[in-house]
């Protein structure tokens, strides 16, 4: 008998408590350190969900020094993702005429907050902003607070400077390399270039215009003119609209006498591709019914236009092998999901009195989110890759007059940051 109970203490689980198991034998664990090493060499998604693990490694990335930061962080491409949490807000420049006062604000996720720029915003790309102050441009990085001054375009440069669309091109959009950012990199920690462009259309004269500034040159390029046979008419009813920079391309819409277009921009190589757009894209012979937007639905893929329509957003796409847009949309969202969603997240509808007028605002590249005004002060981000309205917001301090930004983080700033952002 004893040797029995000698061997039951070894081979038998106890009759009490937790059924007993075998030890089991754990895997030893790579050191933090590590760990991050390898998220800061492989991809935006992988790096966002490693600092969402836990405090210790927001705090460890936090604690980095940003030159050191800078130069471990070569991430590779995004593979198709977007990156939601770099979407920090929307930037809001509110102009009253009657009281004479200009506010800028930044709305985020939980509040409307006052910012001092001490300037208009004209483009963002990539935490970047371009604003135009009293007496010079100046773009900057309101994560850090560098900026860089630029000089007005002179009013003799054959691009109308009042009615030309300014796009900031940022790193493999099409600026400078990095090696000969002229100190930008230095400065902002990342190089960028500045394009004007506009469109000049007559009976005689078809012609996309661009001039670019970039800090290596310090001073506005030459003017460069490229024909636009396919861009038909003799009347531009509306010039170039919100920018969308995709594929080291910049695309633009506009309107023209004979019918809407998309233009496609090649900076380095100075060349220009005209589509003419579906007659089913709402417009007449004189207006757009509400203007349309440019987005991808895919991280760096093909352009699609979105329109309001009746009180749905439809979306048109390019075929791939021909390059023609397909006359037949795809219905995005509409205004019943909105509504649905204001009433499951505890707001309140627009007053019966109040139409619910849908327009498009922005498109944010790197994050993949559609911001849509509803009525006078109701604003929603669409993820234009789900189809979902991920949140809302309102305040009636926002009227129609309002111009809006996407503001996305560069990730190279946000991430000093994980120790205070809600990740």
């Amino acid at each position: 008998m004893a040797g029995a109970g000698r061997g039951s203490d070894v081979t038998r689980p106890p009759t009490q408590g937790r059924a007993w198991r075998p030890p089991r034998h754990q895997a030893p664990s790579l050191p933090l350190d590590v760990v991050l090493a390898i998220a800061a060499r492989t991809d935006e998604p992988t790096l966002v969900r490693c600092a969402a693990t836990c405090a210790d490694a927001r705090r460890r990335l936090a604690d980095d020094d940003p030159a050191n930061l800078r130069a471990r962080l070569r991430l590779r491409h995004a593979d198709g993702r977007f990156v939601l949490p770099l979407l920090r807000g929307d930037l809001v420049h509110v102009h009253d005429s009657y009281r004479r006062t200009s506010d800028m604000y930044m709305v985020d996720a939980r509040r409307m907050r006052r910012v001092t720029t001490g300037g208009v915003p004209l483009a963002s790309r990539d935490g970047l902003l371009l604003l135009r102050m009293a007496k010079e441009l100046r773009v900057c990085d309101p994560a850090t607070g560098r900026s860089q001054a630029i000089p007005l375009p002179p009013e003799s440069l054959p691009v109308d400077v009042r009615y030309g669309k300014y796009v900031l091109l940022v790193g493999g959009d099409g600026g400078d390399d990095e090696d000969d950012d002229g100190g930008a990199g230095a400065i902002l920690g990342q190089p960028f270039q500045v394009l004007l462009a506009d469109i000049e259309l007559s009976q005689h004269r078809r012609y996309l215009r661009f001039q670019t500034f970039s800090p290596a040159r310090r001073a506005w390029s030459r003017c460069t003119e490229i024909r636009t046979p396919n861009l038909q008419g003799s009347r531009l009813q509306q010039g170039l609209g919100k920018a969308l920079v995709v594929g080291g391309a910049v695309h633009w819409l506009c309107l023209a006498d004979t019918g809407a277009y998309a233009l496609k921009l090649h900076v380095r190589a100075a060349q220009v591709t005209v589509t003419m757009l579906p007659d089913s894209v709402p417009h007449n012979q004189y207006s757009w019914w509400h203007e349309p937007l440019l987005a991808t639905s895919s991280a760096g893929g093909s352009p699609v236009v979105l329109a309001v329509y009746g009180n749905k957003i439809l979306a048109w796409a390019q075929s791939k092998q021909t390059a023609k847009w397909k006359p037949q949309p795809q219905v995005v969202v509409e205004a019943e999901a909105m509504l649905w969603f204001l009433d499951g997240a505890g707001g309140t509808r627009p007053s019966v009195w109040t139409r619910l007028e849908l327009q498009l605002e922005w498109f944010a590249e790197r994050s993949g989110a559609v911001l849509i005004r509803m009525s006078h002060e109701h604003f929603f981000w669409l993820d234009l890759q789900s189809m979902e309205i991920i949140r809302w917001f309102s305040d009636s301090k926002i009227g129609y007059g309002s111009q809006h930004w996407p503001y996305e983080m560069n990730l190279s700033d946000w991430v000093p940051t994980f120790n205070t952002s809600t990740v």
